[in-house]
């Protein structure tokens, strides 16, 4: 062998030193990038199953305030995990009478604020009596 093409292979292999290292770190990058997407997805996804859960209890609460299958006052409970309290009054104010029952239902989350949920609702119907 020449001395010229010893060097010439010495520097090859340099060159391949190099670009080993460089596809080594775009793969790790790319690695890196599908594990954070993916971490990002499962987030979102139980970000929105928080949310569901609290919703549905919210509206089961709301639809049996609602028909008077709950009591007025405050309420509180646990349901499917979530904590919860209501507080149902009267809607009328010193000026305004009204016969109609102001609802706020707090619905304790995981992920985020709390939900809360005001209305106005008719009043309670009356219940059947037992004579």
């Amino acid at each position: 062998m020449t001395p010229l093409r010893c060097r010439a292979e010495r520097r090859r292999d340099g060159y391949l030193t190099i670009d080993a290292l460089v596809a080594l770190s775009i793969t790790v990058l790319a690695v890196t990038a599908a594990v954070t997407l993916a971490a990002n997805a499962v987030s979102r996804m139980a970000q929105a199953r928080d949310r569901l859960t609290a919703v549905r209890v919210a509206d089961d609460l709301y639809e049996q305030l609602y028909t008077g299958e709950r009591p007025d006052g405050r309420q509180s409970g646990v349901t499917e995990g979530r904590s919860w309290t209501y507080v149902s009054s009267s809607a009328a104010t010193d000026g305004t009478p009204s016969v109609a029952r102001r609802l706020r239902i707090v619905v304790d989350r995981r992920f985020g604020p709390d939900l809360v949920i005001e209305a106005v609702v008719p009043p309670a119907p009356a219940t059947a009596s037992s004579s």
